[in-house]
């Protein structure tokens, strides 16, 4: 999985009271830090959430290979695969409800004051089941694209982090017609 670095607030979130943390594992009791991103080498194992449940649910997401973001307010994702593939795999999950105690945000790293981390073990407080991370994605306005490698390898080279190309395809919400959002 790929966070695009863009559009970061320079300024400090206050703390919500709560956090969203999206996973296709459903019924954890207990969220466990974890390496499994490396936004950054030297942060070590850490459990992530954000404020925003849509970005939440992008990470319910059984894809190897895919990326997520806000260009302003409009939240998006790619997916490295065709959409039907991704549609017989889609399973959902769960997003879970955490209490934001442990959690610091560092506005200079990954999805900046919309990504939280915790070096603890968090114990939610309630759990939102899905049984589409698709289906949890357009319903939370997040913008989906399936995309193949390379129009990947064109927004990782894009100077203006796949705004411009991500702008010119249909997303997977203007086909159906669910939730479309333009980038603005």
């Amino acid at each position: 999985m790929e966070n695009l670095e863009n559009q970061k607030s320079p300024e400090k979130k206050e703390k919500p009271p709560f956090l969203y943390h999206g996973s296709p594992h459903r019924g954890l009791e207990e969220i466990e830090p974890r390496k499994t991103t490396v936004r950054d080498p030297e942060e070590g194992e850490l459990v992530f959430a954000t404020q925003d449940i849509g970005l939440a649910s992008v990470f319910m997401a059984n894809s190897r290979h895919y990326g997520c973001g806000r260009f302003n307010e409009t939240k998006y994702c790619y997916i490295v695969e065709p959409g039907e593939e991704f549609i017989r795999r889609d399973k959902g999950g769960h997003i879970y409800v955490l209490p934001s105690d442990s959690f610091e945000t560092d506005p200079n790293k990954g999805l900046g004051v919309y990504e939280w981390t915790s070096k603890q073990k968090v114990k939610p407080i309630e759990k939102i089941e899905y049984t589409s991370a698709l289906d949890a994605m357009l319903a939370n306005g997040v913008q989906v694209y399936f995309i193949d490698e390379e129009t990947h390898k064109k927004i990782e080279q894009s100077p203006d982090h796949g705004y411009s190309i991500l702008q010119g395809l249909e997303s997977e919400n203007q086909r159906r017609g669910a939730n479309v959002r333009e980038f603005k």
